[in-house]
């Protein structure tokens, strides 16, 4: 990976086709409503950098991973697969409502119950046959209302996808008090056309400085941002 200081912008050195400076970024992408199992709606350019950066930063700082909107558990199971090759004695913890947005911050591709059509228990099923089992724990139910209720403990990596401001403002503050002090945060939405909302609860929770936000040069999109807490300070 290569970081860019000067404008916070994180990019995968992975590309041979890099993104040119006079070509205007793309801060959307064609709305997937629905996937099969351990598949993402998240783009595949996207989603390969989401485990990487994960990679390194349970490399620098190893413990457990947290995702905040889960689906089908597409990128939960990426995740998981990186917890298993660099520090298996941890685990993946997913937290969802599993039927759909709770509420709906009005933009029109996210309506309340988007994101419903997942069984629960089918999900754990698919997840045990595909050896992910050890490693992922799944927890139905607002984060608002469930993450005090959770044993979450050394958290080095936090995959922030809920879409809309009220549950991304609530991670924002309070997910970082379960995180070790070199952890990383992944905001999935920031910046992104279709998540307004989510957008304006991170910066009305960090500072733009801390920011770093997540350009692909391959196809010039770019939305989502990460924070390192050890940078806070």
């Amino acid at each position: 990976m290569r970081h860019n200081a000067s404008s916070r912008t994180w990019q995968s050195a992975a590309s041979a086709t890099l993104w040119s400076a006079e070509r205007p970024l793309v801060r959307t992408n064609a709305p997937l409503d629905n996937v099969p199992y351990l598949h993402s709606v998240i783009p595949r350019n996207r989603l390969d950098y989401l485990a990487e950066i994960c990679r390194q930063a349970l490399g620098r700082c190893p413990g457990n991973v947290l995702e905040v909107g889960v689906y089908r558990g597409g990128s939960l199971s990426r995740l998981a697969q990186v917890v298993q090759d660099v520090c298996p004695q941890y685990r993946a913890f997913g937290i969802d409502t599993f039927s759909g947005h709770p509420y709906s911050d009005g933009h029109p591709m996210h309506p309340r119950g988007k994101y419903a059509d997942v069984d629960l228990s089918l999900l754990r099923e698919i997840l045990n046959k595909q050896d992910y089992g050890l490693w992922v724990e799944l927890h139905r139910g607002r984060v608002e209302d469930i993450l005090n209720r959770l044993s979450l403990h050394d958290i080095a990596f936090a995959h922030i996808d809920c879409d809309l401001y009220i549950p991304v403002r609530y991670c924002a503050k309070h997910i970082p008090i379960f995180m070790k002090a070199g952890g990383l945060l992944y905001f999935d939405d920031y910046g992104h056309e279709h998540c307004p909302g989510a957008t304006k609860a991170v910066l009305e929770t960090f500072a733009e400085r801390h920011l770093h936000q997540v350009i692909m040069p391959d196809d010039g999109t770019c939305w989502s941002c990460h924070v390192r807490l050890d940078e806070l300070t």
